[in-house]
């Protein structure tokens, strides 16, 4: 019995390295796991930074568009130049064609009264012609009376022969004319034609352009959509950058609980030394003991009782075996379930990127449409602000007190408003409605889903206002001209909300000197036409 117990007790001890054998296979499994999850970060890591480059790159497009959008407004002010030069030169050719039209008239008319004096001159030489006939038949014997005719015959010569001249430099002066009014009328074909050519070019713009609305309106609905696409995939990014922080708080728990299953396992590995330690002593101590009682014992023991620990060793290293089999398939079957994770981590893994590639390619070609809708409605919104600056140049006139700078009509405040004074005057009041009517005119252009709007804005000089004054201080009294402005333009028809009023009193001078000059330059109100 002794010995049995004896074997029981080795029995068990042989139980520990399998258990640590199990406990080391968890702890791989586990930095197994580990490392999936440190790939996949590694791997959405990158799939941020193609995100940032996408980005730079979108930017640098931005940049280049803008380039572009430059100078194509350069070119636009080339074109706008050569017109109105164009213009200038339809207008004095049509001055000259109108003086050429009147002196033509009038020499006309000249050569019509020297005709009238030429008949008139021939009747009365033929009358005198006639009564010389019939006083010569009459009379052969007045002599004086014959020679007085004879001086009031030469006389009447000389008279048709200077009322020929006079006929003879009409008649020059009028050929003369005549290739004048040739030239004229030729020139004026020409600008006919030049017209003729002008207008089907601007019949062919407004066509261009009512294409360009249409397609801007096409790009518009694009836009809403990829804008609806671009905010799905924020939401997308939002909630995958939420899912990343999720695994990243479970990879550091996991971490956690890996660092004390360590300890726990470098704990249980130095009790299972001692153990071991411990069991090799109580082996060679039973050992030695086992072989003195055998010999004590060899004779009384007999072949049953041995036969029997035979069969009970047997069947305990049998039953031992079958744990480790036991043991080894649950071990097979728990590796099988992780490769089978890693695939599925894998093909996830790879489904990601690919959905990660064809998002960044969506992300890049919903950029460019974009950009390529915003610049062509910043064109279209720069083509109506050229056209109503040509307009407002045409309607003003070249007055040193209206000027143009960059974007901004400036109206120097003396003509809109007296010294001191918010009330328009009546060179004001008529300035702002005809420009109001250029505006109006403009509006019915400009397409409904363009956002523009006319931003009218105030300025005063650094002069201190006079104690006692209506408005306190230069700030005020530029924000009543701008309102003032403002509710004039609505008056006249213009529509409340594209007209905004601000005031920067004496913030943003044009001239920083103290001068009258400089301080009458600072005096000002600047219309814009832009974007909201």
């Amino acid at each position: 019995m002794a010995v049995n117990g004896r074997r029981a007790r080795g029995g068990g001890l042989d139980a520990w390295p399998g258990y640590v054998d199990a406990l080391s296979t968890l702890l791989m499994v586990i930095i197994f796991v580990l490392l999936v999850f440190v790939l996949a970060q590694a791997f959405l890591g990158v799939a941020l930074s193609s995100r940032d480059r996408a980005l730079d790159r979108l930017n640098a497009q931005v940049a280049e568009l803008a380039e572009m959008l430059a100078l194509e407004r350069g070119r636009t002010g080339e074109l706008q130049s050569a017109l109105a030069r164009t213009a200038e030169e339809l207008r004095a050719a049509a001055g000259a064609r109108d003086t050429l039209t009147a002196q033509l008239r009038d020499t006309q008319a000249e050569r019509d009264r020297l005709g009238g004096e030429r008949d008139s001159v021939r009747a009365d030489r033929d009358r005198l012609a006639a009564r010389l006939s019939d006083l010569e038949l009459s009379t052969r014997g007045g002599g004086e009376r014959l020679a007085a005719l004879e001086g009031q015959l030469a006389e009447a010569q000389r008279r048709a022969e200077s009322v020929g001249g006079d006929v003879a430099q009409t008649v020059r002066r009028l050929t003369e004319a005549g290739r004048g009014l040739a030239a004229e009328q030729a020139a004026r074909q020409r600008s006919e034609a030049r017209q003729a050519e002008l207008e089907k070019q601007a019949a062919e713009s407004r066509g261009a352009a009512e294409t360009a609305r249409r397609e801007l309106a096409g790009l518009q609905r694009q836009v809403q959509e990829a804008q609806a696409q671009l905010a799905a995939m924020r939401s997308a990014m939002a909630a995958l950058d939420r899912q990343v922080a999720a695994d990243k708080a479970v990879i550091e728990a996991r971490l956690s609980d890996i660092a004390k299953l360590s300890e726990q396992v470098r704990a249980l590995t130095a009790l299972r030394d001692q153990l071991e330690r411990q069991a090799q002593e109580a082996a060679r101590r039973t050992e030695e003991q086992a072989r003195a009682r055998s010999a004590a014992e060899a004779a009384g023991a007999g072949e049953a009782e041995r036969r029997q620990a035979a069969e009970r060793a047997a069947a305990e290293q049998g039953r031992l075996a079958e744990s480790a089999r036991a043991q080894v398939a649950l071990l097979s079957r728990q590796i099988e379930e992780l490769r089978a994770q890693l695939g599925r981590l894998t093909a996830a893994l790879d489904a990601a990127e690919t959905s990660g590639r064809d998002k960044e390619a969506q992300i890049l070609s919903l950029g460019t449409r974009l950009n390529a809708a915003l610049a062509a409605r910043v064109e279209e919104l720069q083509r109506y602000r050229s056209d109503f600056f040509g307009k407002l140049r045409d309607l003003l006139g070249d007055r040193p007190d209206v000027r143009i700078v960059g974007d901004r009509f400036v109206f120097q405040s003396e003509v809109l408003f007296p010294p001191g004074s918010a009330e328009l005057s009546a060179v004001g009041k008529q300035q702002l409605g005809a420009i109001a009517k250029v505006l109006q005119e403009l509006a019915q252009r400009i397409p409904s889903d363009v956002n523009w709007l006319l931003r009218v804005d105030g300025h005063a000089d650094r002069t201190p206002v006079r104690a006692g004054a209506r408005y306190a201080t230069n700030w005020e009294l530029s924000a009543a001209r701008a309102i003032a402005v403002s509710q004039l333009l609505m008056a006249e028809g213009l529509p409340p909300n594209r007209v905004a009023a601000t005031a920067f009193g004496d913030n943003q001078p044009l001239d920083p000197g103290d001068t009258p000059e400089a301080l009458a330059r600072n005096r000002r109100i600047e219309l814009r036409l832009t974007d909201r």
